[in-house]
């Protein structure tokens, strides 16, 4: 058996306890009186020795608990493990074993456990803010949050002033996977707000209350932290990873200014101009401003990031991936052309850096970061080539790719390139090509196949080639998918539910088919209250997805739960614009009342898509006309 290493550590410093006397000798030796005999000393000397014997075998008993405890936990015995290593601590009196019980509990599955030695730790010593940080950790994983506060305002209050710092800047990700994040707020806005008055803390507090307050939709108040932060003195230990300290504020108005843009666009305004006040120094980084032009493009403001993608590249003519982001977005605005040059100046500047990069040494970060998007730069122009009809040039763009396996799996993107441009016979002659020697690329091929047969709404080819290759691969959860998809639209509900149930019995873990199967359900009002809870099972597993978020709250609809069912779409919206969420969040709105909402919503989802049919269905229904 071999120990870890904090068991060898404590294994160690037991064994040092037990191996020496511990004797409390006085401060000065005292005179022996005449009256004081022999037998008297002797008799004091005895209670001595068995006070030492007693520390010695206490200690002893605590080595043998501890190493017990770790014998057990190598044998997967954690409830056994877990008394050894307390009742070692509880001898002891040595910290380390409580955290080491309570990281065993906690592996184990049991936080109340986990709880009790770290009350246990604190008890022995009640000013260590490494047991307040257990403990608050515990206590979130309970889902005890209102208890919280207690323990946070504890570790900040013990802690050093440059873990403090740490601390701070950390508390959101501590509570980040916590649902309610309106209970999270109310929880710990009251303890950071001490620190967010003090010069020192200021800056990272109002920071982080910035970061909890957007998670909880309050952009507003999102924004007047982040005002304060930038108005308060920055930090010099660095906090953020690429950024530095003084542009922090600007990255999250960033996040204020993408998620709050349909909802509340006086705060998505306010956010923007703080972002621009930050671009406009002269010593903006690099990762700020193509921060920017990548929200601007989430936001299809194509000129408006090219601009920024310009003046980036005025600054920084040899930033390789701001030419690769401005081709992308050239291409998107079918500037072919310009497109062309963006890409083959980020290649050129990928090989010189390449070149550059001494023999033997690990790659760059930027080399890093650059050679994952090579296949996107030859993706495109693979695409600019087939614009073109120059299927050769767009051939040899894509025979540049190296590795077999990136090289497939470009060329499969490129067929779905093609087929959402309206080539699919294209596209098919490309995927019928690659490899099917094995069960595994036959597999992949036809989900390929099936994919771009159903874009073409040839859903009877789709479903036959889909169930030859379940024929050979029949536990295949994403052929199942696929085919319970087409299905449900060929109106073979019972094909499409018994696939659905497949993928879910096969891989209980994926989120999409609980959702697919929980909105098929609501889109034909049957079984509305299972349909909810499939959705909510997706939710728990994908809790961010637009997708989910938007069934959930079309299921609350169908439900009658207007209210709540505003909330889960605006979330939906927020997370990820389309015109189909869109439809489903006017539709909500027109119902509570709220007409020119609604109207406006239908018109940013027109902007999205204006070919979309359940948006234009939707707003046929209620006779409202798209706008010029």
């Amino acid at each position: 058996m071999r120990l870890s290493p904090i068991a060898l550590s404590l294994a160690l410093g037991l064994a040092t306890l037990s191996s020496q006397p511990v004797v409390a000798a006085p401060a000065r030796p005292a005179a022996l009186s005449p009256e004081r005999t022999n037998t008297q000393v002797d008799a004091d000397r005895r209670i001595r020795q068995d006070a030492a014997l007693d520390t010695i075998i206490l200690n002893s008993t605590a080595l043998y608990d501890a190493l017990v405890g770790e014998l057990y936990y190598q044998r997967r015995e954690p409830g056994k493990s877990y008394a050894y290593l307390m009742e070692a601590a509880r001898r002891s009196g040595d910290t380390r074993l409580y955290a080491r019980a309570a990281e065993v509990a906690i592996q184990a599955r049991s936080p109340d456990a986990a709880l009790r030695a770290v009350q246990a730790w604190q008890k022995l010593k009640p000013s260590d803010s490494e047991a307040s940080n257990y403990q608050l950790q515990i206590l979130l994983l309970l889902g005890r949050i209102e208890e919280s506060a207690g323990p946070l305002a504890q570790a900040l209050n013990n802690a050093p002033p440059e873990r403090r710092l740490k601390l701070i800047h950390a508390t959101p990700v501590l509570y980040g996977e916590i649902h309610n994040q309106e209970l999270v707020l109310r929880t710990v806005e009251p303890v950071l707000q001490t620190w967010a008055e003090q010069p020192a803390t200021a800056f990272v507090t109002n920071i982080s209350l910035a970061r909890m307050q957007l998670t909880a939709r309050q952009y507003a108040q999102a924004m007047d932290s982040l005002e304060k932060a930038r108005a308060a003195q920055v930090p010099a230990e660095r906090l953020g990873t690429v950024l530095p300290n003084h542009e922090l504020p600007a990255l999250v108005a960033l996040d204020v200014m993408r998620l709050s843009r349909t909802t509340t666009p006086y705060a998505a305004s306010h956010a923007e101009e703080f972002v621009r006040q930050a671009v406009r120094q002269a010593d903006v980084s690099q990762e700020l401003r193509i921060s920017y032009a990548k929200v601007l493009i989430e936001s299809r403001r194509y000129d408006d990031s090219l601009t920024q993608l310009k003046e980036l590249l005025r600054k920084h003519p040899g930033y390789a991936m701001g030419w690769l982001l401005q081709g992308g977005v050239q291409l998107q605005t079918r500037q072919y052309k310009a497109a062309e040059s963006s890409l083959q100046r980020y290649l050129t500047l990928r090989r010189v850096d390449d070149s550059i990069q001494p023999h033997g040494e690990p790659p760059s970060l930027l080399g890093m970061a650059s050679a994952g998007s090579d296949v996107q730069a030859y993706l495109m122009l693979a695409e600019i080539a087939d614009q073109r009809n120059d299927a050769a040039a767009a051939a040899n763009w894509l025979k540049r790719i190296q590795s077999p396996a990136a090289r497939n799996a470009a060329i499969l993107q490129r067929a779905e390139a093609l087929n959402n441009q309206g080539k699919p016979e294209q596209a098919l002659q490309l995927v019928n090509a690659l490899p099917g020697d094995s069960v595994k690329e036959r597999s992949l091929k036809a989900l390929v196949q099936g994919q771009i047969l159903e874009t073409a709404d040839k859903l009877a080819p789709a479903e036959k080639v889909l169930g030859t290759a379940l024929a050979e691969d029949a536990d295949n959860a994403e052929l199942l998918y696929a085919r319970g998809m087409i299905r449900e639209r060929l109106g073979n509900r019972a094909g499409a539910e018994a696939d659905l149930r497949k993928v879910i019995a096969l891989s209980p873990d994926t989120p999409a088919a609980y959702n697919a199967l929980g909105y098929s359900l609501v889109e034909r009002g049957e079984r509305l209250e299972e349909a909810r809870t499939l959705i909510a099972r997706a939710l728990e597993l994908m809790p961010n997805s637009g997708a989910v978020q938007d069934s959930m709250g079309w299921a609350e609809y169908k439900l009658g739960r207007l209210k709540e069912a505003r909330r889960w779409l605006e979330k939906a919206f927020d997370n990820e614009p389309n015109a189909e969420i869109a439809a489903h969040l006017g539709e909500v709105l027109w119902n509570l009342g709220d007409q020119t909402k609604a109207r406006a919503i239908w018109q940013e989802g027109l902007k999205l898509d204006a070919k979309d049919k359940v948006l234009l269905r939707t707003m046929q229904e209620f006779g409202v006309k798209p706008a010029p």
